[in-house]
């Protein structure tokens, strides 16, 4: 009989737990994101801009971030960029998301996981509400956002989560439209290899 009491005391105790943290809906990752890019559909939707350089964004099939619940398990796809080929070489490359609808919501975040090796200048995250959706996104009247704080990789192609970057700037009415791109730069004399996988886009009312 003491072994039921304790048996419901625990069950008891353990679903309180879970209605507690289903109930807060203001941690994002316990609800659907808005939006998942992990790349199983290559660059589909997606926008790459070589703006310097021969080298550009290439879909590597195998060593992008395993998430069984991002549908990309076991192939692992990302999105790769190295600016190195025969040697370290100049390049400024772009890689920018489908469009992204944020009128709806009062809040939004973005979260990616990314990896790299070599030394070179780290990946930048940007926003945008008027880029065109194709072509240079340096075109007259395009502005871009950069969004500051995310973790990255400490290197070696060790997958580190940004953690949530806030870009509650760009939601609300006239925000229809609204683009997040990662901007890879290397140089003649450092030309790191990047891995971005699993950018995820989160809304609240």
């Amino acid at each position: 009989m003491k072994n039921i009491f304790k048996f419901l005391m625990i069950l008891s105790l353990f679903t309180g737990i879970l209605s507690s943290c289903d109930d807060k809906t203001d941690l994002p990752y316990i609800d659907n994101p808005t939006y998942k890019g992990d790349f199983t559909d290559g660059f589909t939707g997606w926008v790459t801009f070589s703006e310097v350089g021969a080298q550009i964004w290439t879909i590597d099939p195998t060593y992008g971030n395993p998430n069984p619940n991002m549908g990309d398990y076991p192939a692992n796809p990302c999105a790769k960029m190295s600016g190195y080929s025969g040697g370290n070489n100049a390049n400024v490359d772009w890689l920018i998301s489908p469009a992204q609808d944020l009128s709806g919501f009062s809040s939004a975040s973005i979260s990616f996981d990314n990896a790299y090796k070599f030394d070179g200048p780290p990946i930048e995250v940007y926003v945008s509400r008027n880029y065109s959706g194709s072509g240079d996104p340096n075109a007259s009247g395009v502005n871009w956002t950069k969004v500051e704080g995310a973790i990255l990789s400490p290197g070696n192609y060790t997958y580190a989560s940004s953690g949530l970057l806030d870009i509650s700037g760009f939601t609300g009415s006239g925000n229809q439209a609204v683009y997040i791109a990662f901007k890879y730069t290397s140089t003649t004399s450092a030309s790191s290899t990047w891995e971005i996988d699993n950018l995820k886009v989160y809304g609240k009312n």
